[in-house]
């Protein structure tokens, strides 16, 4: 990548490492295991032409360059999530429709990062209007699902009545717990159109049995990452959502606030699942 540029433009400018354009898959081979929340630590990439490598995680698939040559990083690890979750579809959540590859997608993120995201403290969290069809939205507010009369009051008073288990579950559940949870809501409530699902491997939440949501709008969050850049954790189509409700995912430094939040927008919100 060539990251030398004169400083004249105001905007980040997108530098793609071509080494790992179009690759066809990412699997996580090894995590840090010093970390509560286990990121990927090194990676299995198979390339455009076939060949296998296994990569440091923290690898710059894209990077963001601002005036000042400060960089935003799309990791190998992050490109892997993006393209297997949002542009894959291999897992419920929101789907990207009109980008068939990340660096279709990175081309539209470029203009629309702000100029000082690289030199911001902290995580960063926003939807922005793409005024152009963005993909399938894979979540519903329970209050857009009952204005549309796709639940019912009675359906929300099932789950109401579970709030504070599945709290408690996401706050300091074991994986053996949530599963047994989702199985016994199930076997007790089979004709609340509301479920449980556990995603993402660790997150207790709302499910609906609905198509996904034609949306214009793009959600991005970054933070720092393991080098001390400033680094995209993840992009997808839709609205502005909080980070799933994984306690290893909220650092100790950070308000409670924060992960209340989190509880509370991820039970109210329901995903969307075919």
């Amino acid at each position: 990548m060539v990251l030398q540029r004169e400083k004249q433009q105001e905007a980040l400018v997108l530098e793609s490492n071509p080494k790992y354009l179009g690759f066809k898959s990412l699997e996580v081979v090894e995590v840090d295991e010093t970390k509560p929340w286990k990121p990927a630590k090194t990676v299995k990439v198979t390339l455009a032409n076939g060949k296998e490598e296994v990569i440091d995680a923290n690898t710059a698939f894209f990077t963001f360059v601002d005036k000042d040559l400060k960089n935003v990083v799309v990791t190998a690890a992050v490109a892997g999530h993006i393209k297997e979750l949002h542009i894959d579809g291999k897992d419920a959540g929101s789907l990207f429709s009109e980008h068939h590859s990340l660096e279709e997608l990175m081309l539209d993120v470029e203009s629309k990062l702000p100029e000082d995201l690289a030199v911001k403290s902290g995580v960063q969290a926003f939807s922005v209007e793409m005024n152009k069809p963005m993909g399938k939205e894979g979540l519903a507010s329970m209050q857009e699902l009952l204005a549309a009369k796709q639940i019912e009051e009675s359906d929300w008073k099932i789950i109401e009545a579970v709030r504070s288990e599945v709290y408690e579950l996401n706050r300091a559940g074991t994986d053996e717990a949530r599963q047994a949870f989702v199985e016994d809501f199930k076997s007790k409530n089979l004709a609340c159109k509301i479920q449980f699902q556990v995603v993402r491997g660790k997150v207790l939440v709302p499910v609906f049995k609905g198509q996904k949501q034609d949306t214009t709008k793009l959600f991005m969050v970054f933070g720092p990452d393991a080098n001390g850049e400033k680094s995209m954790y993840t992009a997808a189509p839709g609205r502005n959502m909080p980070r799933h409700p994984n306690p290893a995912q909220f650092g100790s430094e950070e308000p409670k606030e924060a992960f209340e939040e989190s509880l509370k927008a991820w039970f109210e919100t329901a995903m969307l699942i075919q």
